[in-house]
């Protein structure tokens, strides 16, 4: 990835037929209310979060802190606590001589034993632990089973070599932090989990890669200025709910965009599904996110697109770098692969890309397109910010609160009275 960054610029596009509908039209006025109402809301700081100078100012600062003496960051956290770092990072490369940074997110004790006994260097790790509530088990766990490895392989306890990431409030974690001097970086009351990624959550390992804040930042604030792509998305969305297509997919056609995606599914499921709306009435009905990858689930989920029941509505998401032609085949080695002669991989993806988006639309499956300019720091935080304001819209439209998760408490509540239990 080149560090130079290219303009921003988002196109969305929309097929002729959806264009000059009158549907569209009123679903476009309607999602226009749904994002003022959000934009004025005082309540939700994931809004705020590039004007909080003195959040950004504590991030840059503990990122430097943790540099200089330490070559590989690794973040603890579950769901919204790594996916908006991994999907940042899996888009935007580290800076050539920054650290590298692996995220922890799942509780499989046979990979994490595997992975923390193969670290040759314990001495330069420096352990990110992040939890919204400071009361996540499944992250303060891994946390205490690093604390016993560094004791028993001689190292120094966890306290001295983490940073906290969290809600300022007494909780857990926070407690323990005091307790032992750890260096605590504020997720605001204001910012939800899966909204969190433009705060230290997702910042803080971007920066100790040397990606670059104030490039982040200006994506952030032209994300929220692109009033019409987030209002023709969400117009899109909520057609596609009145057409009853209960399956919505985000298409990314860019390598770099496959952890967003899982970024986007948490996002959408956790955001959007509820049973029961804010006025007490039972909510309605949405769809179920898929995260598809560009041009290799052309191979698998295209033929269920194609074929299945019409219950699908599809996001295409394109970067023009992407398909930048690249190293051009002179003379394919392969009977039949002629047509590829004169054309490199990126004409390959972006004409399959096209291609496909005609498919499915011929098929009667709607579709629309976004196009990025590239995969850059900007790019990722613009990103970030339009579906964020694309599933707070829905929300409002939808009168559901997208920012509680209700229905993940149940299972954590029984988990945690079995262990106890036993």
């Amino acid at each position: 990835m080149s560090r130079s960054p290219k303009a921003l610029s988002f196109q969305l596009s929309v097929d002729d037929e959806t264009m000059v509908s009158p549907a569209y039209a009123e679903a476009k006025q309607a999602a226009t209310r749904a994002l003022d109402t959000v934009l004025a809301r005082t309540d939700l700081g994931f809004t705020k979060l590039p004007f909080r100078e003195s959040l950004l100012a504590a991030v840059e600062y503990r990122a430097r802190e943790i540099a200089r003496s330490s070559t590989h960051m690794v973040v603890l956290g579950m769901g919204g606590s790594s996916l908006g770092g991994r999907a940042l990072l899996g888009a935007v490369p580290k800076a050539p001589g920054r650290g590298t940074v692996t995220f922890i997110d799942n509780i499989d004790c046979e990979r994490f034993w595997v992975w923390l006994k193969a670290q040759n260097d314990l001495s330069m790790i420096h352990w990110v632990i992040v939890s919204k509530s400071g009361n996540t088990m499944e992250t303060l766990a891994m946390a205490d089973l690093v604390d016993q490895h560094l004791r028993v392989t001689g190292h120094r306890r966890l306290g001295s070599v983490s940073t906290i990431v969290s809600e300022l409030k007494d909780n857990p974690l926070t407690a323990w932090a005091r307790k032992e001097s750890v260096p605590v970086l504020e997720i605001p009351i204001d910012v939800g989990g899966r909204f969190s990624v433009l705060s230290a959550v997702g910042l803080l390992p971007a920066v100790f890669s040397g990606l670059r804040l104030e490039r982040m930042m200006t994506g952030a604030k032209y994300g929220l200025e692109s009033r019409d792509v987030v209002i023709g998305l969400t117009a899109q969305a909520m057609m596609s709910f009145d057409r009853e297509e209960w399956i919505t997919m985000l298409w990314s056609y860019a390598d770099g965009l496959r952890e967003f995606g899982l970024w986007w599914q948490q996002l959408w499921a956790e955001s959007l599904a509820k049973k029961v709306g804010r006025s007490g009435a039972a909510a309605r009905r949405v769809s179920t996110p898929i995260a598809a990858q560009g041009a290799n689930d052309q191979h698998s989920l295209l033929q269920q697109v194609m074929e299945g029941a019409r219950d699908k509505f599809l996001f295409f998401q394109r970067v023009e770098a992407s398909e930048e032609p690249g190293p051009k085949i002179e003379k394919s080695l392969f009977r039949g692969q002629e047509f590829m002669n004169g054309h490199g991989m990126g004409d390959l993806l972006r004409v399959e890309c096209e291609s496909t988006i005609e498919a499915v639309r011929r098929s009667g499956v709607k579709a629309v397109s976004l196009s990025l300019p590239a995969l850059d720091e900007a790019t990722m935080s613009s990103l970030f910010m339009i579906w964020e304001l694309v599933v707070a819209s829905l929300g409002e439209m939808l009168d559901v609160d997208a920012f509680n998760q209700p229905g993940v408490e149940l299972g954590k509540v029984i988990a945690r009275e079995r262990l106890a239990n036993k």
